[in-house]
């Protein structure tokens, strides 16, 4: 039996009670996981969080008329509202410790369970002028946000020792229960020294890709990879031993690439850099789901560096929450699911847009669901 089928006959046993609602779910998890004393002040922008978070989700949207937005009150209150996320997102009390850290970090320890993590690392432009550095972790198919900084850039590349602080930033908060192998993933901008250095001193594995020019040791030779292009012919991929500073090399062909790419990785076999390397894709989903397939980032108008840093907080427990919740409505019947959606796209749309559809339509399996997940989030993400 399935997460979905398991949760289906709990939910006709013990329907959750009508007056619970999403922001009070929302509310009771992260009061639960707060590593601070919930009162106070702290609960208090607990509490405008877990509304921002809900509209979010719910409005299909982060700006902050979005935000502050609800079909349950007039105008005058939602002028408030706005006002509340604006304190919110610029407060010296608002940072990614506070309000994210400990979320994630009880969704690491259950991910680590498995014996491994797998992390991406990449770059995007988020909001007005700004650049976000994001650093996921790959569950099954997926990536979830785990840790990013954000910068004023339109665009641009982040330097080899900013990306090294961001996984260093990462190994300080995170430490597994029971020995875990942990693998980085990273695109051409991130082969930089400092950062395999890093991950060597860690005993992570890493799989970084690297311009084919780059000059690496044939057996004591130096030479451009991309002079191995000839060798290729009938093989997928070479892989070059102690290639480049302490990294072996792997020239290779994918199946769907044009052109052959290269790696730094300190894996022992080429074949196996590969296969992990085919999932640093996920995190560009996951990024166009913050925006246009999901939370509509890109339209923000914030474009205070911190200001965008702490918007991510809201979106990314908005993917986080609706992105379960979706998964866990694929596996419900097709009956539950055709009010809002077509049963020939069941298959093929994201779970975050199954989700958003469904609270669109104020489908009561939805709220339901996710009411059973915030008490049980543990369960879902184990094995």
């Amino acid at each position: 039996m399935n997460k979905g089928e398991e949760l289906c006959g709990f939910l006709h046993h013990n329907p959750p009670p009508m007056s619970r609602s999403l922001y009070k779910d929302t509310l009771d998890f992260l009061k639960r996981c707060s590593k601070c004393e919930v009162e106070g002040n702290h609960l208090r922008r607990l509490q405008v969080l877990s509304s921002m978070v809900c509209s979010c989700t719910q409005n299909r949207g982060c700006s902050l008329s979005n935000l502050g937005a609800s079909s349950a009150i007039d105008k005058r209150q939602s002028e408030s509202r706005i006002k509340q996320a604006k304190r919110w997102l610029s407060s010296k009390w608002t940072d990614w410790n506070s309000f994210f850290a400990p979320y994630i970090h009880f969704l690491l320890i259950q991910l680590a369970k498995s014996g491994e993590l797998v992390l991406v690392m990449d770059g995007s432009q988020t909001a007005q002028g700004c650049c976000t550095l994001m650093l996921s972790v790959i569950w099954k198919k997926y990536a979830i946000p785990v840790v990013w900084f954000t910068k004023k850039s339109p665009k641009g590349h982040f330097s080899d020792e900013l990306h090294t602080d961001l996984v260093r930033q990462f190994h300080h908060f995170f430490c597994p229960e029971q020995p875990c192998r942990i693998v980085l993933l990273g695109d051409g901008e991130f082969d930089g020294l400092q950062l395999r250095k890093f991950c060597q001193v860690q005993n992570w594995e890493y799989v970084l890709r690297t311009s084919v020019d780059k000059q690496v040791d044939f057996q004591g030779e130096l030479g451009r990879i991309d002079s191995l292009l000839p060798l290729l012919d009938g093989q997928e991929s070479i892989f070059i031993e102690h290639a480049c500073l302490g990294s072996h090399a792997v020239f290779w062909k994918g199946k769907n690439f044009q052109e052959p790419i290269a790696l730094l990785t300190n894996m022992e076999l080429g074949p196996m850099a590969c296969q992990y390397y085919k999932r640093r894709f996920k995190i560009e989903t996951m990024f166009k789901q913050f925006k246009s397939a999901g939370f509509q980032l890109q339209k923000s108008m914030l474009s205070d560096a911190p200001r965008v840093q702490n918007l991510i907080i809201v979106i990314a427990l908005a993917f986080v929450f609706t992105f379960c919740i979706g998964l866990l409505l694929k596996e419900q019947n097709t009956k539950v699911l055709v009010p809002f959606l077509r049963a020939d796209r069941i298959n093929i749309i994201s779970p975050i847009t199954v989700a958003q559809k469904a609270m669109e339509n104020h489908s009561d399996i939805a709220y339901y669901i996710f009411s059973m997940l915030s008490k049980n989030f543990q369960n879902f993400f184990s094995g």
